[in-house]
């Protein structure tokens, strides 16, 4: 057997065959015996390892359970585990854990580095490291306290280990081969002054002193300001030689041994100062004598290859920088995205126009990686070196004699190696060269962000270049006959080049269809990737290869008992599938095509935000899902459209359901919880207390920007909802929504409450109905369209008017339109609505506010402060602080109608006190407006502009267009 513990669980059979492990739980167990060697394990000490402190009364009967599930899994007689009434012991032979050989080559690298025996130290050194796969046991549920020593152990073994690799490395001279990763490891781990002299003295020896002196310089400021001490000495003089060019310091060649010892010094020499290489980089081969063929491998480059010219001259670009002869190392160019998006097509186009740079050859090699077997990183040698001539029989056996193999043979010539699909880091790391001079070019759905050089995530193509591609394959005529369909169909294609390029062979194909055709079928519900195919070229094949490698992973990962566990909901099924990344993949495709964030995904999953953020970025990581900014993430629209196809197929119509309810039920409560810091006065729909999904926002900033965050989502969530038939959900939704709609969002407002009207009459709740009527008769007179706002008003009327317990309702109904006639400037008829309003609910401050309004135009403000004052004694007894506020604005505009501009000023700086105490924002501004304007009266000029340009700001924020514009207006007049 072999066991792995330096990454993901491994346990293999004698041939290499994985043997699965059954529950957590039993790969736990076997974890925690596998990390203490062979030694005896107590009950107890197990019991704590896999439980912590919430040990179960059956863990006992449990353990007997997991250790013969363990017997069975790794198909042995039973002395492998040994169980007593003592505990445990696992029986492990020498060669069967990774730890154990990793120990091993660790302590042999010890003693060829005393012995200063380097090409010894560089190939144990490469021997241990290759042995890690990972962050150890990254995917066993042990606790912390478990598992955080081992792992501290074990990356400090590994860090000491890299120290020797690379001090090894300059002294056979290989220092053009190793500063890009000493960079990396340096900024990893910057206070590990080992890796910074390396990196000094690599540059230096790379011709780059200035480079050199800068590495220093920011690690000696990096020291001071986390320890607060100088570098060692050591490092200190290392600096000062480079400073001074210490021709010491150069790497001799082995016929010009270096004889001048490095000036002499109290301090401790490191490593890195007793260097005295004797080797250089080997000289170039003669090609006439170079017996090995000269491969030439590269597909065809397509000759329509469109829109990636700023990546091609990027990659390009790093490659010509590489190709100096101070080039640094062996650069791994990276190229990721999801399936179809050019990947490939870029780096053949790339390799082409670089190839006569690598006189040597040019290898192409598909590793597979999206495939249900990946090419092993063994079987991948055996083709690099049967590509570089050697005979089948002289290829040797296993994974580190093959590629020791391979350095050789490619040091000190000119290469460019295409690695297409690869798997992950750990297929492609054993294939690099191991020294400058060739190029690696490196495709993958992953994102490989642990090798130096170039790395680009592709994306969709912009729309003109997505243009230029479907034209050049459909014919310029045919596209731009249509141009309406055109956009169809490049809306339907997404801007990704595999979809494009399958529409117009579908096009080119068919002579007698026009654009309009296959922008129709296009569009068909459901059809979009049914119709994106041609030949044996499917997208959807290309997208849901990602799918299913991740569905995999997923089961692995959770071993073949747990996947078929019931982890889900309510109403989970057991099938394939149903937990992690996959059916997150899958339920979330059921959501808005806008941005959403892991509350709105857990929310939907109903699953903690912890594990839903970890299978994001998994899904992030494997192309299947797009980041757009931090904690926001999106789906590109044909990816989407899998989502939805795999979930018809994998979750039931019940699963569904649910998870479009408790994603609109999210989008619900927090639109309400943020509305009430809005506009915390504002009448608001009536929802179940005990259900509520989150608690208050602290302030009105939160909730201002919880809703610019959320906005797309939430103004979609509602005609998802409404679609879902969850009618009186999206009613309520669209209502919840218009404090914030209100702030410059008008077109968002209109068609949230359309919906919503329609909803409300779908299951006909006459009182929904009104309350949308209301709304779009408030956005209506928002956009400065009060007559218009009137009719909806009256239709919101006849609806309440007759039905006993409709008081509030009509109340707001007749202030509003009130507010309507006092936009079209006819206060008699506004006073005649408020007194109406006041009928129905004689203590609405909102009403008595605006009634006082109205009688200040009429030039009655002796009567408008009275009724302010009416307001203000409700208000105080109440405590109804916001609608004070408001009061006191208004009592501030008709002290300035009654020219009294100083009583003004007070009025509104108590609102403003008293609007900042709330966090309502607007109100503060209109607060300022007024301010502005009575100071102004008083000659305090430079007062009322510092009013004036602060209310500005916020009325551009938050977008209230007509009180910009007389802002402006005032600021320009002063």
């Amino acid at each position: 057997m072999r066991f792995g513990l330096l990454g993901s669980f491994v346990v293999e059979d004698a041939g290499g065959t994985p043997r699965q492990i059954g529950t957590p739980k039993a790969r736990a167990l076997l974890a925690v015996l596998l990390l203490r060697g062979g030694s005896p394990v107590s009950w107890d000490t197990v019991k704590t390892a896999i439980w912590g402190e919430s040990v179960p009364a059956t863990a006992r009967a449990s353990l007997h359970n997991h250790v013969a599930r363990l017997r069975r899994d790794l198909d042995e007689s039973g002395d492998r585990i040994q169980v007593t009434p003592a505990g445990f012991r696992l029986r492990v032979l020498d060669d069967e854990l990774d730890v154990t050989r990793f120990d091993r080559y660790v302590c042999r690298a010890r003693t060829a580095r005393l012995a200063e025996d380097w090409a010894e130290v560089e190939a144990l050194t490469g021997s241990a490291l290759a042995l890690w796969r990972g962050a150890p046991l990254s995917d066993v549920p042990l606790p912390d306290t478990e598992r955080e020593p081992f792992v501290r152990r074990m990356e400090e073994a590994r860090l000491q280990v890299l120290e020797w690799g690379y001090e090894a490395d300059l002294h056979l001279g290989r220092h053009q081969g190793i500063a890009a990763e000493l960079a990396e490891l340096v900024a990893a781990h910057p206070l590990r002054e080992t890796f910074v002299g390396q990196l000094m003295l690599a540059l230096h020896r790379s011709g780059r002193p200035a480079d050199a002196l800068l590495a220093y310089d920011t690690a000696r400021r990096t020291i001071r300001r986390e320890l607060g001490v100088d570098p060692e000495p050591g490092l200190v003089e290392l600096h000062r030689r480079i400073l001074t060019l210490d021709p010491s310091l150069t790497a001799q060649p082995a016929t010009e041994p270096q004889t001048t010892p490095p000036p002499a010094t109290n301090a401790p020499t490191p490593h890195f100062l007793a260097l005295n290489p004797t080797v250089t980089d080997p000289p170039a081969t003669d090609p006439s004598a170079d017996p090995h063929p000269t491969p030439h491998q590269l597909p065809s480059s397509p000759a329509d290859f469109t829109g990636r010219e700023q990546e091609l001259d990027r990659i390009l670009g790093e490659l010509a920088e590489a190709d100096r002869p101070d080039g640094a190392t062996v650069l791994v160019h990276r190229v990721s995205g999801s399936g179809g998006m050019g990947k490939t097509t870029l780096m053949v186009r790339a390799a082409h126009q670089i190839r006569e740079r690598f006189p040597d050859g040019q290898i192409f090699l598909d590793l597979g990686g999206m495939t249900t077997m990946p090419m092993p990183p063994e079987s991948a040698l055996g083709l690099l070196l049967r590509a570089l001539g050697v005979a089948p029989e002289e290829v040797p056996c296993g994974l580190q004699a093959r590629s020791a193999q391979f350095r050789s043979l490619i040091a000190g010539r000119r290469m460019l190696i295409l690695l297409d699909d690869a798997g992950d880091a750990a297929q492609i790391r054993p294939l690099l060269p191991g020294a400058a001079g060739s190029a690696v070019l490196v495709t993958s759905r992953r994102r490989l962000a642990s090798f130096p050089g170039v790395r680009i995530d592709l994306g969709a193509l912009p729309d003109d270049a997505a243009r230029r591609l479907l034209a050049s394959i459909a014919g310029e005529d045919r596209v731009a006959a249509q141009p309406s369909a055109t956009t169809e169909v490049l809306r339907g294609a997404s801007g990704m080049p595999l979809a494009l390029r399958l529409a117009g062979s579908r096009l080119a194909a068919r002579p007698a269809w026009s654009v309009q055709d296959l922008a129709h079928r296009l569009t068909s519900h459901g059809r979009v990737l049914r119709e994106l195919y041609a030949d044996d070229l499917h997208v959807r094949t290309a997208l849901q290869m990602s799918y299913e490698l991740l569905l995999q992973e997923s089961q692995e990962s959770q071993g073949p008992q747990e996947s078929q566990e019931s982890q889900g909901p309510p109403g989970h099924t057991g099938r394939k599938g149903h937990t992690g990344p996959a059916r997150a993949f899958r339920l979330l495709g059921l959501m808005p095509s806008a941005a959403f964030g892991t509350a709105a995904a857990a929310a939907a999953l109903d699953c903690d935000e912890r594990s839903v953020e970890d299978w994001l970025e998994a899904l992030v990581d494997a192309h299947l899902l797009e980041s757009p900014a931090p904690g926001r993430y999106q789906f590109h629209c044909l990816l989407q459209a899998l989502a939805v196809e795999l979930a018809e197929e994998s979750d039931s119509e019940e699963e569904r359901a649910l998870a479009v309810e408790r994603f609109v039920l999210w989008c619900l409560h927090g639109a309400d919880a943020a509305t009430a810091r809005l506009a915390p006065a504002a009448r608001r729909v009536p929802l179940d207390a005990g259900a509520r999904l989150r608690g208050p926002f602290a302030d009105y900033d939160e909730a201002y920007g919880w809703y610019e965050r959320e906005r797309e989502v939430l103004v979609a969530a509602v005609s998802l909802a409404h679609e879902a038939g969850l009618h009186a959900q999206t009613w309520s939704l669209a209502a919840s929504l218009w404090a914030y709609l209100r702030l410059g969002r008008n077109d968002d407002w209109l068609a949230t409450h359309t919906v919503g009207l329609a909803a409300a009459r779908a299951t006909g709740d006459e009182r929904a109905e009104a309350w949308m009527l209301n709304g779009l008769g408030n956005q209506v007179l928002h956009t400065g369209r009060p007559a218009e706002a009137i009719g909806y008003f009256r239709r919101a009327l006849r609806i309440h008017e007759g039905v006993p317990g409709r008081d509030a309702e009509l109340s707001a109904v007749f202030n509003n339109m009130g507010t309507c006639f006092t936009d079209l400037g006819d206060h008699e008829s506004a006073l005649h609505h408020y007194r109406k309003s006041l009928v129905r609910e004689p203590e609405s401050c909102a009403t008595l506010n605006n009634m006082a309004d109205a009688l200040s135009h009429l030039g009655r403000q002796d009567e408008a402060l009275d009724v302010l004052d009416r307001a203000e004694a409700i208000q105080r007894a109440t405590r109804d602080l916001v609608s004070l506020a408001i009061g006191l604005r208004v009592r501030g505009d008709v002290l300035r109608a009654a020219d009294r501009a100083a009583e003004a000023v007070e009025a509104y700086r108590r609102a403003l006190a008293l609007q900042r105490l709330g966090g309502d924002k607007h109100s503060e501004a209109v607060s300022l407006m007024g301010l502005g304007d009575a100071l102004a009266d008083l000659k305090r000029q430079t007062e009322a502009e510092a009013c004036w340009g602060k209310a500005l700001r916020w009325m551009e924020r938050l977008g209230d267009q007509g009180r910009s514009v007389d802002l402006r207006k005032r600021l320009a007049g002063a």
